[in-house]
C-alpha cells in the first residue's frame, strides 16, 4: 500500500493532534511565517482554548488578526499579552503595530518606546521613526532610523522610513539614495515604491517621480498603477480617462481604510449629492428607479434610499461592492464598468448619481450619452467632479494625484450635446487633503 504524501489531511491532522501544546505553537508560528494564515489560526485558537492567557499565543494570535484587518479583535489580544508579560519586547512591539494602525499615534509611542527600553531592536525604531514621521516630526524619524541601521545596517524598513524622513526635510537627493537601498532590500510584495513617488510629488519633485515611476516600469511594464501616475506626472500623455485595471487595483487595495480615510478628509460628496436631489425631487416615498454609478462602499446608498423604489449599484472594484453590500440599503450590486452598465439599462433609471467617480475620466461625452439613454423622461442626472479654473487652456486635465478636473464650461457643452440640457453647476468644497481645500462641481442635469 502506497504510503500518505506528508501534506495529506488526515496525515496532517493526526501529527497535529499529537503534539504537546509547545510543538503545537512551534508549528502554528511556522505556518504564519509562511502565509498559511488558515492553519496557523485554527492551531492558535485551539492553543487558546487550552491556554487562554499564555502571552505567546495571544502575541501571535494578535499578530495574525492585524494581518487580517481584524484590529479589535488584535488590539484585545495583545493588550492581555502585555498585561500577563510586561516585560517581553516584541508583544509591545506588535500592540505599537496595532495602535498605529488605528491611528492611536500617542499610544503606538509609548508602546514602541516600551518596547526599545525592553530590548533595543531595529523593529521597534523604525516603527517608531514611522509615528514621528507621521506627526511631521522628520529629524526625530530621521534620528530613529540611523539608529536602527547602527543596529541592523540592512534593516528594510528602516531605509524606507528613512527616505520618507529625508523627503520631509526636502533633502532630495538622499531620499532617493535611501529608498534605492530600500526596493533592494525589501521583498517585492513589500516594495513601497509608491510611498517614496508620493512624496515626491508633495514635495514638487516632478521629474524625480518621473524617473523612479519609469524604473518602476521597466521591472512592471504592465502595471497600470504605474503607467497612470507617470501620466499624471506628465511623463507619458494622459489617457482619455484612468483605465479599468488601474481603477480596480487602487479600490481593491484601499477598500477596507476608504471610509475612514474618507471621513478624515471631511469627505462631503454624497451629502453634496443628496443636497442637489433635493432641488429636483419631491420628498422621499420610495417612488423612483435610482442608479449609483461608481458607487464604492455605497456611501451614496442610506443617503438615497428614502425616494428609491429599487437601488441598484455597480462598481469595478468587488472588495469596495462587498463592502456596500454590508449597508443592505441596493437592490442590485453589479461589478461593472460604468460606462457599459448604462447602456445595459435603456430607458431605465428616474435619477442617476455619482459621488466623486468621474474624476477618474477626463472625456466625459460617453458617460453624459449613457447617462442621458439610461433615464427615463424628466430623469435626472446629479454627479460631482474636481473643479479646473475655467481660464486653464484645456477642458479637462489629469492632476499629478491621478484624478481628473474639469472646466465648467466644459461640462456645459458635453450635457447640452447629449439632450441634458437643464443644468445646474455648483461650485463646492468636496473634502480636505493636506488641510487644503479640493474644489469641485456638484452637476445636476435633467432629460427633457
Amino acid at each position: 500500500m502506497t504510503s500518505a504524501a506528508p501534506n495529506d489531511d488526515s496525515t496532517s491532522a493526526e501529527r497535529e493532534a499529537n503534539l504537546t501544546p509547545d510543538e503545537a505553537l512551534t508549528l502554528a508560528i511556522e505556518l504564519h511565517k509562511v502565509g498559511r494564515l488558515d492553519d496557523a489560526e485554527l492551531l492558535y485558537a485551539a492553543l487558546l482554548e487550552g491556554w487562554p492567557d499564555h502571552p505567546d499565543v495571544l502575541n501571535h494570535m494578535g499578530a495574525l488578526q492585524q494581518q487580517r484587518g481584524n484590529h479589535e479583535r488584535a488590539l484585545a489580544l495583545l493588550r492581555r499579552a502585555v498585561e500577563i508579560a510586561p516585560d517581553v519586547p516584541g508583544i509591545w512591539n506588535n500592540l505599537g503595530n496595532v495602535l498605529k494602525l488605528d491611528n492611536s499615534l500617542d499610544d503606538a509611542e509609548r508602546a514602541f518606546r516600551r518596547s526599545i527600553a525592553l530590548a533595543d531592536s531595529p523593529e521597534a525604531r523604525a516603527n517608531l521613526a514611522n509615528v514621528l514621521r507621521r506627526r511631521d516630526q522628520w529629524s526625530d524619524s530621521e534620528a530613529e532610523c540611523r539608529r536602527a541601521l547602527e543596529l541592523a545596517p540592512e534593516f528594510p524598513d528602516a531605509w524606507h522610513n528613512l527616505s520618507l524622513a529625508l523627503m520631509g526635510q526636502d533633502r532630495i537627493e538622499e531620499a532617493v539614495n535611501a529608498a534605492n537601498r530600500a526596493v533592494v532590500l525589501l521583498p517585492p510584495h513589500r516594495r513601497q515604491r509608491d510611498s517614496y513617488t508620493r512624496a515626491l510629488v508633495h514635495a514638487g519633485e516632478l521629474e524625480q517621480a518621473i524617473k523612479m515611476y519609469r524604473e518602476w516600469l521597466a521591472h512592471e511594464p504592465d502595471n497600470a498603477f504605474v503607467r497612470h501616475k507617470l501620466a499624471a506626472c506628465g511623463g507619458e500623455p494622459a489617457p482619455e480617462r484612468a483605465s479599468d485595471a488601474y481603477v480596480e487595483l487602487v479600490f481593491d487595495g484601499f477598500a477596507e481604510r476608504f471610509d475612514a480615510k474618507l471621513a478624515s478628509l471631511h469627505y462631503r460628496a454624497p451629502e453634496l449629492v443628496t443636497d442637489a436631489l433635493r432641488q429636483v425631487l419631491p420628498p422621499p416615498a420610495r417612488q423612483f428607479e435610482i442608479a449609483d454609478i461608481g458607487c464604492g462602499t455605497g456611501l451614496c446608498g442610506p443617503l438615497v434610499a428614502g425616494w428609491a423604489r429599487r437601488l441598484c449599484g455597480c462598481d469595478l472594484s468587488r472588495a469596495m461592492l462587498e463592502l456596500a453590500e454590508r449597508r443592505a440599503v441596493y437592490d442590485t450590486l453589479d461589478k461593472a464598468e460604468l460606462v457599459g452598465f448604462l447602456r445595459g439599462h435603456l430607458d431605465t433609471f428616474d435619477v442617476v448619481v455619482s459621488a466623486d467617480t468621474l474624476c477618474y475620466f477626463g472625456a466625459l461625452e460617453s458617460v453624459a450619452d449613457a447617462a442621458a439613454r439610461a433615464m427615463r423622461v424628466a430623469g435626472h442626472f446629479v454627479f460631482t467632479v474636481e473643479a479646473l479654473n475655467d481660464d486653464d487652456a484645456a477642458p479637462y486635465r489629469l492632476l499629478v494625484h491621478g484624478r481628473y478636473a474639469h472646466r465648467r464650461d466644459y461640462l456645459r457643452t458635453v450635457l447640452d450635446d447629449v439632450g441634458l440640457g437643464r443644468q445646474r453647476i455648483d461650485s463646492a468644497v468636496l473634502r480636505f487633503e493636506g488641510g487644503l481645500p479640493v474644489r469641485g462641481w456638484v452637476v445636476t442635469a435633467s432629460r427633457e
